[in-house]
């Protein structure tokens, strides 16, 4: 009795179209890269009811042929590759002949369209995959795709539909995705036939950026900038582009991540990570920054073909590309002016139905427990460990220095600004750089007058028998002790009356949690020595207790921020000020 047979071709269509269109919003990306491949200039997307009505798509690009437009809806029909050796000089967003297929294999397709060298356009019929209606018509160059029904010959698929606004949100994420790294097209976007977002089409990509996202956001960000001469550059042609927020818009998620690849909006750790690590100590652990990073390489040094989706990518050189994306993002943050202003913000009565979205809302107005602003923090060298370069001197006064809240610390910028320190941060960020100069990349241990037996909960044991190795590179001097304890003969010199035994585990709790390299466990002992040695919030200061706390900060390499990333100071300027007591 036979148990395996040949699926009939109709559900070998529908099978494969789950992999391409699973929500209206992969219909509007797939119907996107179409028309941005046909080289448009003007591209309108307008969609009824969440997409669940009808999308409708039209561009002025050059159009399909006559003799092109019934093989665009068959399988693997494509005409941007003839054979696999073209995709390593692959410079358009399809390639896989999938798109058109497989969406109208789910649904009613209507599509109109006219060719650059013809003087008559096509329009077509297709329904869950066979023509219905063909015939020649007039009409102005490009081409207009209208997509009815979806899966309404999939009943189970329907049900996955999520309500208009979900729907309409994603539909908007995919539109402001190729919106802002196409700033030379105009964009719009039409729901229930209201203009939701639209772009001017005028090449500027931080126009675009406001366009899709405010001008509250576009107001932190900074250009990026090339990367640092003294970094390597890889063997391959590669180039980034885009901006970066200061570290004032930190957000708690990656979501305000936005990444592409040769034109192409990528979901990459690789360069997730490598934006972060550009941060260093500027931002703290779990916060992320608002970026738009536009990476231009050599198409045979990355694999686009590893899902339908074209969202995932590889990088055959991953290491290079991760330390050239790093040392932009340090370059450019080592030059921009990163002390926070403390600004008055305007209440927009403004109200669209983008905004009803709520797609970007800054950190501030979404109480997350993250920076509000940071300093370029360190990095490790092949030589030695030491801060980014660049920052410039900072522009305080020695004097005249008060305290208040027993915290903070006022004084007085060279351009009459107002800078409130705190304390605490700025004793850790001067202590933190003490330590690196003096260790380096170098631990030293200090045996303990007194061997340390610490009461472990399971978890901590558990965290200690996972950990010996990496605690003993670290400069603790660890053993067993039967089955359900340890012994502490030494820890890090940096700790050396600094913490006392109850606090030894939560130090050693700090390090495990660091997941990375040898470098960022050090920059976390060394960080977390800093803040246990550093004055306190609520202490008192005397007057030279402030200059000394000053004259660090002026002196720092990178005065911004702690270790942690916390912010050591922020400003009131002048300006502000006399708005504040209407003398401007």
């Amino acid at each position: 009795m036979r148990n395996v047979f040949v699926l009939e071709e109709q559900t070998i269509s529908k099978i494969a179209a789950g992999e391409v269109v699973d929500r209206p919003a992969s219909v509007v990306k797939e119907l996107i890269e179409n028309s941005i491949d046909a080289g448009c200039r003007h591209l309108v997307v307008e969609v009824g009811e969440g997409g669940r009505d009808y999308i409708k798509v039209t561009d002025d690009g050059c159009g399909i042929s006559e003799d092109d437009v019934a093989v665009a809806f068959e399988k693997h029909a494509t005409s941007k590759i003839k054979s696999i050796e073209d995709l390593a000089s692959l410079h358009t967003l399809g390639f896989r002949g999938e798109a058109l297929p497989s969406i109208a294999a789910v649904s009613r397709v209507e599509m109109s369209t006219r060719h650059e060298s013809e003087d008559f356009g096509n329009y077509l019929s297709v329904e869950a995959g066979e023509i219905k209606e063909r015939r020649r018509i007039t009409r102005v160059v490009g081409t207009t795709i209208e997509v009815k029904s979806l899966f309404y010959n999939l009943p189970a698929r329907i049900g996955t539909i999520k309500s208009k606004s979900t729907e309409l949100r994603h539909i908007m994420d995919v539109f402001i995705n190729y919106a802002v790294i196409n700033p030379g097209i105009k964009f719009e976007l039409f729901h229930d036939d209201k203009l939701i977002v639209g772009t001017s089409g005028n090449g500027k990509m931080l126009d675009a950026i406001v366009n899709a996202f405010g001008s509250f956001v576009a107001k932190e960000l900074i250009e990026l900038k090339g990367h640092d001469s003294a970094v390597s550059t890889p063997l391959f042609e590669i180039n980034v582009s885009g901006y970066i927020s200061k570290p004032a818009a930190s957000y708690s998620t990656k979501k305000h991540i936005f990444t592409f690849v040769n034109g192409r909006f990528v979901k990459s750790e690789l360069i997730n990570k490598a934006i972060k690590r550009g941060y260093m100590s500027l931002l703290p652990k779990h916060a992320y920054p608002f970026s738009v990073v536009s990476l231009n390489i050599e198409p045979a040094e990355i694999n686009v073909n590893i899902h339908p989706k074209k969202h995932e990518i590889s990088f055959y050189h991953a290491d290079d590309v991760f330390r050239f994306i790093v040392s932009s993002v340090s370059t450019t943050l080592g030059h921009a002016d990163l002390i926070p202003e403390v600004v008055q913000r305007e209440k927009s009565t403004e109200r669209t139905e983008a905004a009803g979205v709520d797609l970007f809302v800054p950190v501030g107005e979404k109480k997350v427990p993250v920076s509000v602003q940071a300093a370029i923090g360190a990095d490790m060298s092949k030589d030695d460990y030491r801060e980014q370069q660049g920052c410039g001197s900072l522009d305080l006064l020695p004097a005249p220095l008060y305290q208040v809240l027993d915290s903070y610390i006022i004084a007085q910028s060279e351009g009459d600004d107002v800078i409130m320190i705190d304390q605490h941060a700025a004793a850790e960020r001067i202590n933190f750089e003490k330590l690196i100069k003096k260790y380096g990349r170098r631990i030293d241990k200090q045996t303990l007058l007194r061997a340390y037996v610490p009461e472990l909960s399971p978890r901590q044991l558990y965290l200690l028998r996972e950990s010996e190795q990496a605690l003993r590179a670290m400069g603790f001097d660890i053993e067993r002790l039967g089955d359900d304890g340890y012994i502490i003969r030494a820890i890090p010199v940096v700790f050396y009356r600094t913490v006392g035994e109850e606090e030894i585990m939560m130090v050693i709790e700090d390090l495990v949690e660091e997941c990375g390299k040898r470098d960022d466990k050090i920059r976390v002992l060394f960080g977390t020595a800093a803040c246990k040695a550093s004055i306190k919030a609520g202490e008192k200061l005397s007057y030279e207790g402030m200059r000394e706390i000053v004259d660090g900060l002026r002196n720092a390499e990178i005065p911004y921020t702690c270790p942690h990333g916390r912010p050591t100071m922020i400003r009131l300027s002048k300006i502000e000020i006399e708005k504040r007591f209407k003398r401007r």
